[in-house]
């Protein structure tokens, strides 16, 4: 009873499988003092209550367009007039962050000056003349990689295969090491748009991948994914970077900021995922060693869970073409 009562509860969460939930807001100041806002909202997030954005009392909205949808975004423009010192030592924040959601890219420019910052619920907001660091920005985007794997749980189920399928110490080291560099080549070309694929056909390859490693799982025979896992990671790897490349390229990050966003995003992505690896294999570890029969039950069964996720992945993913 218990067991199916937290098959249900996995089920539930895996079925928003790789949902950023990541809303992007930007404010351009012009010469005129009036301030364009472009809020960005996952249209993947449609069925949750809109954020609240906060502006100083002196703002007021002058202009408003109306919403549209746009490459899997609801999208509301406005303009705001705040007097002839705009938004200038001025603070603006957000209402109804929970600390489970991914938070909100938000980007102030005028002129010259460049302010970006990724709110979260414990910082709900920012402070126009606090210009973020080099630094600060390179947290926030290494904070966002991290929480991405771990709320990926398709990219989780993949890692948990590769885990449960390797024989040997170095054998996990070489496909988990294969993994990483090939979804780093394709993070980046997809980024930088030299490779272009659908994201809807990207989804539906990458829940193909953990099919075919939970039908790997339950063979019997030697075959050549058991033997090269390494091999087999590295190509179904590639799929899975260009799956990471949308998280970053769909909210439409500044230009001037894409190196170092994708090297912050890729390295959240490596800790995340060590830390899932860590886990999963000491408790791989203590079962095998106090509970060898709750160990081989749980080899036996995993594969099936792991295939019927994936299955229904491939199923919802497909019919959304």
């Amino acid at each position: 009873m218990i067991s199916k009562l937290l098959f249900l509860v996995i089920f539930v969460f895996s079925l928003e499988a790789h949902q950023t939930g990541l809303s992007y807001i930007e404010l351009m100041e012009l010469p005129t003092h009036k301030i364009n806002v472009t809020y960005k909202k996952p249209l993947s997030d449609k069925k949750g209550k809109d954020i609240r954005v906060r502006y100083p009392q002196s703002c007021e909205k002058t202009e408003e367009v109306p919403r549209k949808i746009i490459n899997g975004f609801i999208i509301d423009r406005y303009t705001l007039w705040c007097g002839k010192e705009g938004l200038s030592s001025k603070r603006i924040w957000i209402d109804g962050l929970l600390s489970k959601d991914r938070g909100v890219l938000i980007r102030y420019e005028k002129e010259e000056v460049i302010i970006k910052s990724l709110l979260r619920a414990r910082t709900p907001f920012i402070h126009i003349s606090q210009k973020s660091s080099q630094l600060d920005f390179f947290m926030e985007y290494l904070e966002l990689g991290f929480f991405h794997i771990l709320n990926g749980y398709d990219h989780l189920l993949f890692v948990l295969s590769l885990l449960l399928l390797a024989r040997r110490m170095k054998q996990l080291f070489f496909a988990i090491t294969a993994f990483t560099l090939s979804h780093s080549i394709t993070l980046g070309f997809g980024l930088f748009g030299l490779v272009n694929v659908g994201v809807a056909y990207i989804e539906s390859m990458i829940a193909l991948s953990i099919l075919f490693l939970a039908r790997e799982l339950l063979s019997q025979s030697d075959s050549f994914t058991k033997k090269h896992i390494g091999v087999v990671a590295f190509i179904f790897g590639l799929l899975h970077g260009f799956g990471f490349s949308s998280a970053l390229k769909s909210i439409g990050l500044p230009q001037d900021e894409i190196p170092l966003s994708l090297f912050a995003f890729n390295v959240g992505i490596e800790l995340g995922q060590l830390l899932f690896i860590a886990f999963v294999g000491t408790l791989l570890f203590i079962l095998k060693k106090y509970q060898p029969t709750l160990n081989l039950y749980l080899r036996k069964t995993t594969p099936y869970f792991i295939g019927m996720f994936s299955s229904y992945w491939l199923i919802d993913r497909v019919l959304g073409f």
